[in-house]
């Protein structure tokens, strides 16, 4: 005889892996961007990142958004309180882009805020960010130029305790992508 117990937590362990092929890119992230994405220079955590156009189909419509690493929206940052960042982001549009940090404490000149802290990365370039991690939480980055951040560019931080094994969320930032995405999806934005 089959356990009715051990048939629920069967079929809730398949519902997870299940969920887990149809989320999207950085619900998935347990640990930060994969391995292209992600490596290791002279002590700093370093992340290349790319933003380009992008197909995407929202609400089941096909429009061209904007992709970070290929992903709609951006990807999930995970980062380590006391980490030393370093993101090197290159654009790929055929417009001046930015990312600003939300709610992240780091020198001006890191803020990305084009016209203000700094002069935004043109087409083609690529802007170095790096600066400290001082603190923990879930936040979210995302674009200071034109139109875009409702076209996409944006996503997930979450920056876990330096010395701490308590699970973090990234509770907050799906209900601001949706209502972002719906709004852009709608032809309000």
């Amino acid at each position: 005889m089959f356990p009715r117990r051990r048939f629920v937590k069967g079929m809730s362990g398949l519902g997870m892996v299940a969920a887990q092929a149809v989320a999207p890119g950085w619900v998935r992230a347990v640990s930060g961007l994969s391995e292209p994405l992600l490596a290791e220079a002279s002590g700093e955590k370093l992340f290349n990142i790319d933003i380009a156009r992008a197909p995407v189909r929202v609400d089941g419509k096909d429009a061209m958004g904007i992709a970070i690493n290929g992903e709609f929206p951006g990807p999930l940052l995970r980062w380590r309180e006391g980490d030393h960042i370093a993101l090197r982001v290159h654009n790929s549009l055929d417009q001046a882009t930015s990312i600003h940090w939300h709610g992240i404490l780091l020198p001006f000149q890191m803020d990305g805020v084009p016209g203000v802290t700094f002069p935004g990365i043109a087409p083609g370039e690529t802007f170095n960010y790096r600066f400290p991690i001082k603190q923990t939480g879930t936040y979210w980055y995302h674009s200071h130029s034109g139109l875009q951040e409702p076209l996409g560019h944006y996503g997930p931080i979450v920056i876990d305790p330096a010395a701490a094994s308590l699970p973090v969320s990234g509770c907050g930032i799906e209900i601001c992508s949706t209502s972002l995405t719906l709004a852009w999806a709608d032809g309000i934005a």
